[in-house]
């Protein structure tokens, strides 16, 4: 959360109540999504995940491009 919470003041340029804010309304859309399109699981089980990343180990730039590398991988080679 913390990190999230950074990323939005820092990149996003947003105050830090309506980070808050925005984080909290993002995450209940994304649990309402997952109640109802995928039987009922919540987006950060690690059960359903195939892959999870913490971005702040890379950086988003260097997680895009890890993932990019992780999809060529898996659909040209």
């Amino acid at each position: 959360y913390e990190n999230r919470l950074k990323n939005c003041i820092e990149r996003l340029n947003m105050e830090e109540d309506e980070a808050r804010k925005m984080i909290q309304e993002v995450d209940k859309a994304r649990a309402n999504y997952h109640r109802r399109f995928a039987n009922n699981t919540l987006p950060w089980d690690p059960i359903y995940k195939d892959i999870m990343i913490d971005s702040n180990l890379f950086g988003i730039e260097g997680t895009a491009d890890y993932l990019v590398d992780i999809i060529k991988k898996k659909f040209y080679d």
